[in-house]
């Protein structure tokens, strides 16, 4: 059994699974303020990157999570990315969301490198500006589909790393 710990970063709390402390598996309970941290790459959040260990310089990819009424939502929902992109799953609104893997959907490598990073799932993100991220370096080609679980029925989403079966 993995052994969580978390470790207070301004106002963002991270989750760290040891001895895998780069696993990315990161929950925000407090968002940043705006100007905390972020640069001019669509509110990344260079500061939590280097906590995390994570070259600032890596692609980020982010996936927005919300809801309206009784529907779930993710933006956007289909990311096309290389092998090494980080993807940071945001909450935009104070539902409680969360993401997970569909472990029947994934190749083998893939669930395999989900699995052995502790990324399969998503611990609840409970508050507006809570954060999930996902570190793809290593991952092998495919597609990484998941859920999204809020209020209402869940919604899927799809990553996908280099080409997809059909060569796009």
């Amino acid at each position: 059994m993995a052994i969580l710990h978390s470790v207070r970063h301004g106002s963002t709390f991270l989750i760290h699974r040891t001895p895998l402390v780069s696993a990315m598996l990161v929950l925000g309970l407090a968002a940043c303020s705006p100007q905390e941290g972020a640069d001019d790459r669509a509110g990344v959040d260079t500061t939590l990157l280097d906590s995390l260990g994570i070259d600032l310089n890596r692609i980020v990819e982010r996936v927005s999570l919300g809801g309206a009424r009784d529907r779930e939502h993710v933006v956007p929902p289909t990311v096309r990315v290389e092998s090494g992109t980080v993807v940071e799953f945001y909450t935009v609104d104070r539902r409680v969301h969360s993401i997970t893997f569909m472990e029947d959907s994934l190749t083998l490598p893939a669930r395999r490198f989900l699995e052995e990073k502790g990324q399969l799932s998503s611990p609840p993100l409970v508050e507006r500006g809570s954060r999930f991220v996902v570190d793809f370096m290593g991952a092998p080609p495919g597609r990484y589909p998941y859920l999204s679980h809020g209020h209402g029925e869940s919604t899927r989403g799809v990553i996908i790393i280099g080409a997809d079966e059909a060569g796009n």
